[in-house]
């Protein structure tokens, strides 16, 4: 197995006194799918928000190129890699393609490699027929699309999706399977939540189940 591109450790994070995440440890790696299962309320959440450094944990230390430090003095250079996505896709007021295009606007890009980008975006992800069309008007599933896309032209090395595939239907659930696997073909780490296992298989490397505040690995079947 190739090299990790990050790895945490010790991870814990207490809310009102009660312990959700006890010393949990997780490497991510290069073209590798991670699927974390568990009962709602366990932290599952709570720890893709740690590791994307949205949510600040009472402990936790990152490795990165082989050097480790507290999460705090780490966590600036994590933001860079990672992206995080909510089960219920934030679309802004706008077309599909400019929906795409709002994290290039932060980039070194000029206006012609923009448009560029975002039209290799919209084709990669099979979403030109809809560029123009409002993202708010969109089904569920597609707009779920959209957000892959908005974060796949970005070029994380890590995309961390929270329950990708809740409420959609059979079609879009076809869709968006066919999308991770192209993402984790060209490299991206995903690590995936989700109550619904049989959804994933095919692309899942390692199972993890968060129990008691701790990961347990699930051996396949």
């Amino acid at each position: 197995m190739n090299e990790p591109l990050l790895v945490f450790r010790e991870i814990e994070k207490s809310f009102s006194g009660s312990q959700i995440l006890c010393g949990v440890d997780l490497s991510l790696y290069p073209g590798k799918c991670i699927l974390l299962s568990g009962k709602n309320g366990v932290g599952k959440t709570t720890l893709l928000k740690i590791i994307a450094g949205l949510e600040i944990p009472d402990l936790a230390k990152i490795e990165i190129s082989g050097k480790t430090n507290c999460w705090k003095k780490a966590v600036r250079s994590v933001r860079k890699e990672i992206i995080y996505l909510h089960q219920h896709p934030i679309m802004f007021s706008s077309t599909v393609e400019s929906n795409v295009a709002y994290g290039l606007r932060f980039t070194s890009l000029n206006r012609k490699q923009r448009r560029e980008s975002v039209e290799e975006a919209l084709e990669w992800t099979g979403l030109t027929d809809v560029a123009k069309k409002q993202a708010k008007t969109l089904s569920g599933g597609v707009q779920q699309r959209v957000a892959f896309t908005r974060a796949w032209i970005l070029k994380p090395k890590v995309l961390l999706l929270d329950e990708p595939m809740a409420n959609m239907d059979h079609e879009s659930r076809e869709q968006t399977y066919q999308l991770l696997v192209r993402m984790k073909l060209a490299g991206m780490s995903l690590v995936i939540t989700s109550h619904f296992m049989q959804y994933f298989e095919g692309i899942v490397d390692q199972h993890f189940q968060l129990k008691n505040g701790a990961l347990e690995l699930k051996s396949k079947s």
